[in-house]
């Protein structure tokens, strides 16, 4: 149905408005921008018309990094995102073992909510559980503790020799504590028993609605192969309805022309061209990689086995030889920098071309490197709402903890900054990412973290529309609202009378994907 919204706030970018925005969902295209005065005189050319009584239209959301099927299968695991106190972790753990399941998996606690001191290890976890394996993961997804029934099931005491130092934890006798990073943490999480594809499927199908529900149509969504299983399914079924950018992990580069293939007749919901890989670890688990050694450490983290076996160097390489992109994982400042210095090496291996390298999080950028992104134009993909959860972390650990999420410092120097939020690491709500982007607040002290590095509301937006897009080679069909362009919208409250709480609480009134209303 043809459809023409007048007397509302269009945003184009920038301070531009304009007051009427027509579309077709036959083509999915933007075909008027204007004022109300002149939309009145084309009303005959659609089928509805509705007075959104200055109502706001943007650019439908991008979600500039996510784990969609992760997150979706996240939403029947264990929860103990709010745990504080001991008595929480006993309650929501005994809770869940109820279901009957044969693993208790999941968790994504956070030191940073807690109100009591809380030593968690594999004795914690055997008192409340002992006779289910249980493995409790941090928010990072990068670390967690395993209980002693899922140690024992795994094996993984008689191979601890062959993981990275301080990728499991041992007591000063030598024995597992439970807690285990990076390496370790993924060995124990693989061997817990998957979905079937038609479970999985279920639950991404409930998690687009949600999107819908945030103004999110597109995601650059960090894929596992065997995510893939799922996507076909949906798609063959005329079921999946987003826009997917797909990144998948290096080490699939010499498989890219079979998922082409594969998804050929999907290319409007599926995209490939682009490969991530793992720099250095996480903040919370002490293995993101800085110049400086931690707090009262003898270590300043660590590069992953990907990057110290020389894998990283060699594929990259053939990755952006053969024309693709790539996004990588950085958090600590000194890999940002190592990162910036392999794009050097890209341009010497490969010469100069419009790769748009992607740094993921960029978490922690030294002063001296801020010009390089510019100069270099690498994309810096971040995630205002971990501010929440690192601003704690960064305070104990770090001696220059000034640099946590100093990312405004590129916005100054028109750098490319794309929102997203790690989903399921947090929430996946767009507003929430706004707020603490414009308020650098904490829940718990209100306390504004280096205020100098506060964003405005446009260039908030701006990270989660047009630069999203132009990190995804999609800046000239969707991302802002123009004529030609998708008619990815959505209507809301005006954010630009409403002060950050009350953007925090905001809600889309309705959302549409090229022209076609889904929420």
């Amino acid at each position: 149905m043809k459809t023409l919204f007048t007397n509302a706030k269009v945003w184009l970018g920038k301070n531009y408005f304009a007051e009427a925005v027509g579309f077709d969902p036959t083509d999915g295209n933007i075909d008027f921008v204007g004022k109300t005065v002149e939309a009145e005189q084309k009303q005959s050319d659609y089928d509805e018309v509705i007075d959104l009584k200055n109502k706001l239209i943007m650019p439908a959301f991008t979600d500039g990094h996510c784990h969609l099927v992760n997150g979706a299968l996240e939403s029947d695991e264990l929860n103990l995102r709010n745990a504080e106190t001991k008595s929480d972790f006993v309650s929501i753990i005994n809770e869940y073992k109820k279901k009957g399941t044969t693993w208790i998996y999941g968790g994504h606690f956070s030191e940073t909510n807690f109100k009591e001191e809380i030593k968690l290890d594999k004795f914690f976890l055997d008192e409340i559980c002992s006779d289910i394996p249980v493995l409790i993961t941090r928010f990072d997804n990068h670390s967690g503790f395993a209980n002693s029934k899922a140690l024992e099931l795994t094996g993984i005491e008689s191979i601890k020799n062959e993981f990275i130092k301080g990728e499991i934890i041992s007591d000063e006798h030598g024995g597992l504590t439970g807690e285990l990073k990076e390496g370790a943490f993924y060995y124990v999480s693989d061997k817990i028993p998957h979905k079937t594809v038609q479970e999985k499927s279920a639950l991404v199908l409930d998690e687009i609605k949600k999107l819908y529900s945030f103004g999110i149509v597109s995601v650059s969504d960090i894929t596992q192969p065997e995510d893939l299983d799922v996507y076909e399914k949906l798609l063959n079924r005329d079921e999946l309805k987003l826009k997917i950018y797909s990144i998948l992990p290096f080490t699939e580069f010499e498989n890219i022309e079979d998922h082409k293939k594969r998804f050929a007749d999907f290319y409007s919901y599926i995209r490939f061209r682009c490969f991530k890989a793992y720099y250095d670890g996480a903040l919370s688990s002490e293995t993101a990689l800085f110049w400086d050694n931690y707090i009262d450490k003898d270590h300043n983290g660590l590069n992953t086995d990907f990057v110290t076996s020389g894998n990283f160097k060699k594929i990259g390489v053939e990755i952006d030889k053969a024309g693709y992109q790539m996004a990588v994982h950085a958090i600590g400042d000194k890999a940002v920098s190592e990162l910036l210095e392999f794009d050097k090496f890209l341009t010497e291996q490969n010469g100069l071309k419009k790769r748009r390298f992607r740094i993921e999080h960029a978490q922690h950028i030294r002063e001296c490197d801020f010009k390089k992104f510019f100069d270099q134009k690498i994309i810096a993909s971040v995630q205002p709402t971990h501010l929440y959860i690192d601003i704690k972390s960064a305070k104990e650990k770090l001696k220059n903890f000034q640099s946590t999420h100093n990312y405004k410092q590129l916005i100054d120097r028109s750098v490319k900054v794309c929102f997203g939020t790690d989903f399921p690491i947090v929430d996946e709500n767009p507003f929430v990412t706004i707020y603490y982007a414009m308020t650098r607040k904490t829940d718990d002290t209100g306390e504004e973290f280096f205020s100098e590095n506060k964003i405005d509301l446009v260039s908030c937006l701006e990270a989660y529309t047009i630069n999203n897009a132009y990190a995804v080679f999609q800046d000239n069909v969707r991302g802002d609202i123009r004529i030609g362009k998708a008619a990815d919208l959505i209507v809301l409250d005006d954010l630009f009378e409403m002060s950050p709480d009350e953007i925090r609480n905001a809600k889309v009134d309705m959302t549409y994907m090229n022209g076609e209303r889904v929420y």
